[in-house]
C-alpha cells in the first residue's frame, strides 16, 4: 500500500534524526556538523565553544557585566554575517540603553546603525513591535540578525501607567498603588510564546544582551542573576556568560580586555565550555592572539597572561607578538584555525564519556 506524502515525509524526518544521533554516538560528539546555519562569533576558540557559533532560527543571551564585551561581540557577530552573507543578510541593532560607542566604521568598515533607524525601543511592546516588523519585512532568501542591547533597559507600557499614577498619588500626599515586580516578566514569557515560531521559520538570530546583577541575600545558588529569569533560561539556545579577565595595558593605560565566556546552555553542542577572548578598544575581536593563547597555553586559569614567551611554529621560536606578524604576513590565519580547531577536538575525544561505547 502507498504510503500517503505526509506519512512518508514524517518517516523520513525520523529516519533522518535517528542517523543523525546514531552517528553522534559512533564518532565524538565534538566533530559533527552544525544542524543549523551558524554565525561565526569573530573568534575560533570562542566558536569551538559554540559548536560553531550562533545559530539563525534561535535566541542567543549574552550576558555580562559593562566591560564584559557584550556590546562589542553582539556588533562581530553583525560583521561576520554581512561578510558570509553579502547583501542577503539584514540586521537591526536595537540600541535600547543608547549607549552605543563604537566607531563600526572604523572597526568594520560599514555602519552599525541605518540612516533612518530610530532610537533603540523604551518598551517591551516597542521591542517586539520592531522585531516583528523586521521579521514581516525579510525575503524568503534572506537572513535577520536582530540585536536588542539590552533588555535590562526596557520597561512596559503597564510600568510606565502605574509610574504615572504613583507620581500623581504622592503629589496629592496618598499611598502609591501597585507594584513594578512581575509585569516585566509576564510579557517576557508571552513575547518569548509568540515570537520563538517565527524566528525559527524567518531564519532569524535574536542576539538578546543582559546585565548582570547580584544575588543578594542568597546563600546557596548562584551568586549573579539576569533579568528574564526562567523565561530566557527556557526559550534561549544559548546562554553565554561574560566576564572581564583581564585589562590589557600599554604604558598604563587599557588598550583592551580579555574576557572570559563560559556557556551555560548550548543547545547546539556541549555546555559549560569556556575559553578567552581577546578584545581590542580600536580593532574589535583579536581572533589571532586568542588563538595562540589557547593552542600554547599562554593564560592561567584566572586568564591572566602567563608572560612573554617563546612560541615554536613549526621549527621556528617567536615571541607571541613576532609569530601574530609571521601568521599575518604569511596568510596563516587558515593553519591557525586549523590547529585550534584540532586541539579542542583532540581534547574533547580524551575526555568524552562515549567514545568507543555500545549503543543503548
Amino acid at each position: 500500500m502507498k504510503k500517503n506524502g505526509k506519512k512518508a515525509e514524517e518517516e523520513q524526518v525520523i529516519t533522518t534524526v535517528t542517523e543523525q544521533i546514531e552517528d553522534t554516538i559512533d564518532s565524538p560528539v565534538t566533530k559533527r556538523e552544525p544542524l543549523f546555519e551558524v554565525v561565526p562569533s569573530g573568534s575560533d576558540v570562542f566558536d569551538c565553544v559554540l559548536a560553531g557559533g550562533y545559530p539563525f532560527g534561535r535566541i542567543v543571551n549574552l550576558v555580562g557585566d559593562k566591560s564584559a564585551g557584550k556590546t562589542l561581540l553582539s556588533s562581530e557577530a553583525v560583521a561576520k554575517a554581512r561578510k558570509k552573507y553579502g547583501d542577503k543578510l539584514k540586521w537591526y541593532y536595537d540600541d535600547a540603553e543608547v549607549g552605543y560607542a563604537f566607531n563600526s566604521m572604523t572597526l568594520y568598515g560599514f555602519e552599525i546603525f541605518h540612516e533612518n533607524q530610530d532610537s533603540g525601543s523604551y518598551t517591551l511592546e516597542e521591542f517586539e513591535a520592531s522585531l516583528d516588523a523586521q521579521l514581516d519585512a525579510l525575503e524568503e532568501d534572506e537572513y535577520l540578525i536582530y540585536v536588542l542591547d539590552s533588555l535590562d533597559s526596557l520597561t512596559t507600557e503597564e510600568e510606565i501607567a502605574l509610574y504615572a499614577k504613583r507620581k500623581k498619588a504622592l503629589a496629592e500626599g496618598k499611598d502609591a498603588p501597585g507594584s513594578y515586580n512581575m509585569d516585566k516578566q509576564k510579557k517576557l514569557s508571552s513575547f518569548f510564546r509568540m515570537m520563538r515560531k517565527k524566528i525559527g521559520q524567518k531564519k532569524c538570530l535574536l542576539i538578546i544582551t543582559s546585565q548582570v546583577r547580584a544575588n543578594i541575600g542568597v546563600m546557596f545558588g548562584a551568586k549573579y542573576v539576569r533579568m528574564g529569569g526562567k523565561a530566557l533560561d527556557h526559550y534561549a539556545s544559548q546562554i553565554i556568560w561574560l566576564a572581564e579577565a583581564e585589562k590589557n595595558m600599554k604604558k598604563g593605560r587599557a588598550v583592551g580586555v580579555t574576557t572570559k565566556a563560559k556557556t551555560t546552555k548550548n543547545k547546539m553542542g556541549l555546555p559549560f565550555r569556556e575559553c578567552f577572548v581577546n578584545i581590542l578598544f580600536d580593532y574589535g575581536v583579536d581572533n589571532i592572539s586568542t588563538n595562540l593563547d589557547f593552542l600554547y597555553d599562554l593564560k592561567t586559569d584566572a586568564g591572566k597572561s602567563k608572560g612573554n614567551e617563546r612560541l615554536n611554529w613549526d621549527g621556528t621560536m617567536y615571541t607571541p607578538k613576532a609569530l601574530i606578524s609571521h601568521i599575518e604576513k604569511n596568510n596563516l590565519e587558515e593553519e591557525l584555525t586549523k590547529r585550534v580547531k584540532d586541539k579542542w577536538n583532540s581534547i574533547e575525544d580524551e575526555i568524552s564519556q562515549i567514545k568507543g561505547r555500545k549503543k543503548k
